[in-house]
């Protein structure tokens, strides 16, 4: 029996109109996967030890063999993304619903510490039972030990978790843990994937 949903944050919550990663690999003329490849090889700068997110898009860039014109230009691409983010409203009533249904709400995301900050400023924190975030805990997604913390905290099982994530990479072991991963692409196919889980 599911307990408890799990929540990313950043594609899932907050959420842009546009998608960067695909920006910014049609700019360097790479797919989509090689960009997140690398991006995934050095996330842990940010989400774990705390760089900013300019100085690891600007080493993934690097990385890429990118030049100094190209890495600039990923970064103002960062900039606009930045600026275009806004709060999923249609998906915190969902949340909102399942919380009166009594199913324990959580967040678990890749992302620096600053992210509790955000969550209190923006009158979020309220709507999760329990919060995980990498840049706190030192393991990022889809590693084992950042979901053994959550069920932990939870005192539930993996099999009893639904965790809904919008990257394909951050769900990778779900099998191993038993948490049935959801991938997020938008409201009304989550609600749809949801209505066939619970």
């Amino acid at each position: 029996m599911i307990k408890a949903i799990a929540f990313d944050y950043g594609g899932v919550i907050e959420v842009t109109e546009w998608d960067l990663a695909q920006e910014i690999a049609d700019y360097l003329q790479i797919t989509r996967d090689v960009w997140y490849n690398a991006y995934y090889s050095l996330s842990h700068l940010w989400s774990i030890s705390g760089d900013n997110g300019e100085e690891v898009y600007a080493a993934v860039a690097k990385k890429l063999n990118a030049s100094e014109i190209q890495i600039s230009q990923v970064l103002d691409l960062k900039e606009k993304n930045k600026k275009a983010k806004k709060i999923n409203r249609e998906l915190i009533e969902i949340i909102k619903d399942l919380k009166n249904k009594n199913y324990k709400i959580c967040l678990l995301s890749n992302y620096s510490a600053e992210l509790r900050k955000k969550l209190t400023e923006k009158e979020l924190i309220d709507l999760f039972d329990e919060v995980v975030i990498s840049g706190e805990v030192g393991y990022q997604k889809p590693h084992p030990k950042i979901f053994e913390i959550l069920l932990k905290n939870l005192e539930i099982s993996g099999n009893e978790l639904v965790f809904i994530d919008d990257s394909k990479q951050s769900l990778l072991g779900a099998e191993n843990i038993g948490y049935i991963p959801l991938l997020f692409t938008n409201n009304e196919k989550l609600k749809k994937d949801l209505s066939e889980v619970l």
